[in-house]
């Protein structure tokens, strides 16, 4: 085989942004009205740099009308998240305010700190804190290599691909989603495949067989014995990124997380402590296991307002394991206090084992302790409440923010920069989807519809909006979402309309991708139209379908005997 050429590259995506970039781009070639509304939802999104620039549209009323007040309270906001240059732009504006005009605009600049600034309330930050951070699968019952790609190991070229899937009744793979290939698209494929063949523990729950949705798995391609030259464009590549990355370029940005995450050892364990009241973790900690016996179960509490929480303690041990001192680490004030306290009597009673026989010492630590609470109503049909907890205890890796994988992702994203928004919201953090979907990303589009529609309360208002972005990937030629919305439509409507528009879409997602569930809908809604001899021949065909898949086909065949009686089936 022809060995590949060694190329580090964007995101395997073939979409066209639609962040802070682009809107740059826009600006520059005075498409102001254009550029103000990507900078207005990257702005909401914490990023400074967009804070500025609305604030300059406002001042020079360029795609928006002059406003001062507004001028100044966007600059404000910038100043406020750390955008020094807005400094002389703040004062140029003030001397051309009223003290009336200047006290409103100091209003303003408030709610939207509050909102905006870097601990504000629609701050990217705050959406993560309320993330579903811990979504473990089913256990495998076939757990098939992912190939490492023989050319890209020849050349020692190391890779990641990380994929997000649902799970269904049989314990299949299904809907697989692309979340990040790098360098190579060739790692995607060798996953794809991987997950494919995969088959995952089938759960049921009082006798009813579930699913699981947005599961995630990544694998990592990485040879010991990598060459030094491949080590040399590496580093190479690392700095040229870093200097693109730090201009504010969100998809340096976005790549270079890519390429810190592959060749930095635990990046999920690295933070930056040496500004934390002069904490710096020691090097060599002891190695440590904690006993997830001893950590309390939780149970929902419909007094909470989210669904998921995540918090973070700095805690320290002594030499036979109990703590005995802990230090709250960036939790945001909208925890309830009742899961400190919980997060805070749950460490006292941790039993922790020290598995290093030297370097223990009478204090050891700071090691990170993260705490997961899954708050989300239980599901008829899905198994994702089950794990209602979970607790990690792991030594910090104490590196500086610019060589972080985290600290860039969270600039590319606030950025606007679709994929990354895509990645860190993955587990249905809606806040983010939403963010990736008005920016018109297809595959953000249908997983916030699917997330919505999944969900055990799910709105009127909810429901229109998983139609709208169901319509509109569909339109995009995505055909999960032509899936998707046929599905609504025949389980959900009678209007003769949308029945014939959801026959159209599930002939169409069924041709090309030969999906059970696309001949299913097709079937039930020619069932609500009265033409029971094409629901059976619909219905046959997803049963066929389904035999050919290994799927468990008992409630499709009940479905067709509803059919061949001319009832419609139940759901």
């Amino acid at each position: 085989m022809k060995k590949l050429a060694f190329v580090i590259g964007c995101l395997f995506s073939s979409y066209v942004s639609a962040d802070a970039d682009q809107a740059m781009d826009l600006y520059l070639n005075q498409n102001y009205a254009e550029a103000f509304e990507l900078f207005r939802m990257s702005a909401e999104l914490g990023h400074a740099k967009s804070q500025f620039n609305l604030g300059v549209q406002y001042l020079r009323g360029q795609g928006v009308k002059a406003d001062p007040v507004m001028a100044y309270s966007y600059l404000t906001l910038a100043l406020e998240n750390g955008f020094k240059m807005a400094r002389q732009a703040q004062k140029t504006v003030t001397r051309r305010l009223t003290p009336e005009q200047l006290a409103k605009a100091e209003n303003i600049a408030a709610d939207f700190i509050a909102k905006y600034g870097a601990n504000g309330s629609e701050n990217i930050k705050h959406a993560l804190v309320f993330d579903r951070s811990y979504n473990p699968t089913p256990k495998r019952t076939e757990n098939p290599e992912a190939k490492y790609p023989s050319g890209l190991f020849d050349d020692g070229v190391p890779g990641l691909a990380r994929y997000m899937f649902d799970i269904d009744r049989n314990g299949k793979v299904r809907d697989l989603q692309l979340l990040q290939s790098y360098p190579s698209s060739e790692f995607a494929q060798s996953v794809a495949q991987k997950l494919e063949d995969s088959r995952y523990q089938v759960v049921k729950i009082n006798g009813t067989l579930r699913k699981f949705a947005q599961g995630q798995f990544s694998g990592v391609f990485k040879r010991t014995d990598m060459p030094q030259e491949t080590r040399d464009k590496l580093d190479k590549k690392k700095k040229q990124l870093l200097g693109k990355a730090r201009s504010g370029n969100a998809a340096a940005q976005a790549e270079l997380a890519d390429l810190l995450e592959l060749i930095n050892d635990k990046p999920e364990s690295e933070y930056s402590l040496v500004s934390r009241d002069k904490i710096v973790s020691a090097a060599n900690l002891p190695k440590i296991r904690l006993d997830q016996r001893s950590i309390a179960p939780f149970s929902p509490n419909s007094a909470f307002a989210q669904e998921h929480y995540n918090l973070k303690f700095l805690v320290w041990l002594d030499a036979q394991g109990n703590l005995t001192r802990q230090q709250a680490f960036d939790i945001h004030a909208d925890v309830p206090n009742a899961l400190r306290e919980r997060a805070l009597t749950a460490m006292s009673s941790w039993q922790v084992e020290i598995l290093s026989k030297g370097n223990v010492k009478a204090e050891n630590g700071p090691y990170m302790a993260e705490f997961y609470y899954n708050n989300e109503a239980r599901s008829k049909e899905f198994s994702n409440h089950l794990t209602r907890s979970h607790t990690t205890l792991k030594p910090i890796v104490n590196r500086p923010e610019l060589e972080q994988a985290r600290y860039w992702r969270l600039q590319a994203a606030q950025a606007g920069h679709v994929e990354s928004l895509m990645l860190l919201g993955a587990n249905c953090n809606m806040t983010l989807l939403s963010v990736a979907a008005k920016m018109q990303y297809t595959p953000a589009k249908t997983l916030a519809a699917k997330c919505l529609l999944n969900r055990v309360t799910t709105s009127k208002a909810q429901l229109e909006q998983a139609k709208s972005w169901l319509l509109s990937a569909s339109e995009d030629g995505d055909y999960v979402a032509m899936r998707e919305i046929a599905g609504v439509y025949a389980k959900h409507s009678h209007n003769r309309g949308e029945l014939e528009r959801a026959i159209e879409l599930a002939t169409a997602a069924g041709d090309e991708t030969d999906d059970p569930w696309a001949f299913e809908y097709m079937a039930a809604a020619y069932a609500k139209l009265g033409l029971f001899d094409e629901a059976i021949d619909a219905q046959k065909d997803a049963i066929k379908k389904g035999w050919n898949r290994d799927y468990n086909v008992e409630r499709s065949e009940q479905r067709l005997a509803a059919y061949e009686n001319s009832e419609l089936a139940a759901w």
